[in-house]
């Protein structure tokens, strides 16, 4: 009954925020329209319409300016649908570019100051991970990250709030003795380097359930990841409803979902206890269960991209934390002494994804729906039998 409840919500927040947002349709050739976009590289994509969310994404083109978020008046001179995406191509009235907030500009300075003898290479990894800007990473690099199944590793997601808890927690949990303060601390933390990156959804997803779940924490202790999840999800619609057309939402929740109701079954194979064997079905878990979207989306299956996983998150974690302490001394102008172990790492890493990107069947073309259609059966038989078994009495 309370599940039910809880849907009930949610499906009239989609009402309500649905109705407060605008449709394609209402949206004309020669006509001016006061919009929110951001561009790179000379595309664009419209994030607002007369503050409204568009409910379908809208990409296309606009003169020269710089890499940036816009806000102002411009024509829409001609708009196109081309497999449910639409593309416009827009003159610019009267617009002005939205500046960097101060946390942006002391992290783009630190950042700076630490990368300046570093590669060209590690330079545009590490201002993706670090500051969300993965505009310089080179296509051909690009190509085989997402051919590897490692995209979630070099874009800012909940691995990389997590990692910022985890440090700032050990911080924390040395100097402070009040556990709430630390919560209270850890929450400032996360919300402050929020505020220092460049915005993308899915780190905004990753920072709306952190919050939700240290607020959990703080007001109740034991927090159920279920609610934290539903109420994050929420949230992420109410802001934007475009999200649950969008693959990164349903990646990211997909794997949550994965994570908090399917991983707690499967784990029971290991009765051992073996963190090595929880490791390897953790990751198997969440790549099976994705792979309908994966399907859907992209018509592959990343077949054994569970190995490669294996085999990065470890080392790119590492990576990234050793970075992102790096950053923090940086403070004190003194990043320099992790220079060594950032170049090795870095040397690995490079090694790795080339030596992984020319092994076969990693990704695997597979065109047919039939594979969705069985995941939903499946996932209907699991959900019938679970509910039945609750409802049969127990024995004398």
């Amino acid at each position: 009954m309370k599940k039910l409840f809880l849907l009930m919500i949610l499906f009239i927040v989609l009402m309500l925020r649905f109705s407060l947002s605008v449709r394609v349709t209402e949206i004309f050739q020669k006509e001016v329209y006061r919009m929110n976009l951001s561009l790179e590289d000379g595309r664009i994509k419209i994030l607002k319409i007369n503050n409204k969310y568009p409910l379908k994404n809208i990409y296309g083109k606009l003169g020269y300016k710089e890499n940036g978020k816009y806000e102002g008046y411009f024509l829409v001179k001609s708009i196109k649908e081309y497999e449910n995406i639409y593309f416009v191509e827009l003159e610019d009235i009267k617009s002005t570019k939205i500046e960097d907030n101060f946390l942006e500009k002391y992290l783009q300075t630190l950042f700076n100051r630490a990368e300046e003898n570093y590669s060209y290479g590690i330079r545009n990894i590490n201002r993706a991970i670090l500051l969300g800007d993965n505009t310089r990473i080179k296509k051909d690099l690009k190509d085989k990250i997402r051919y590897i199944g490692l995209s979630h590793i070099f874009a800012m997601s909940g691995l990389h709030i997590g990692l910022v808890i985890v440090i700032f927690y050990f911080i924390f949990k040395k100097t402070v003795k009040n556990k709430r303060l630390i919560e209270i601390l850890l929450l400032i933390s996360i919300t402050l380097y929020y505020l220092s990156v460049k915005e993308s959804p899915s780190f905004t997803r990753a920072y709306i359930m952190a919050i939700v779940y240290l607020l959990g924490k703080l007001f109740y202790e034991k927090v159920d990841l279920g609610k934290t999840l539903f109420i994050s999800a929420t949230v992420s619609i109410l802001i934007n409803p475009t999200v649950i057309f969008s693959v990164s939402f349903q990646l990211s929740y997909g794997a949550m979902i994965a994570i908090i109701y399917i991983f707690p079954y499967i784990r029971k194979i290991n009765y051992k206890k073996l963190k090595i064997l929880d490791y390897i079905l953790f990751t198997t878990t969440i790549q099976i269960f994705l792979m309908p979207i994966t399907v859907y989306y992209f018509n592959t299956i990343q077949f054994l991209s569970v190995i490669s996983n294996l085999i990065f998150l470890p080392l790119a974690s590492f990576y990234i934390t050793i970075n992102y302490i790096a950053l923090f001394l940086e403070n004190f102008y003194l990043s320099f002494l992790l220079k060594p172990i950032i170049e090795i790492l870095y040397k690995i890493l490079i090694y790795l994804i080339d030596f992984f990107s020319e092994l076969p069947y990693l990704s695997v073309e597979y065109e047919s729906k039939n594979l969705i259609y069985i995941y939903i059966v499946v996932f209907v038989i699991i959900i019938i039998c679970k509910n039945v078994k609750k409802s049969l009495p127990l024995g004398d």
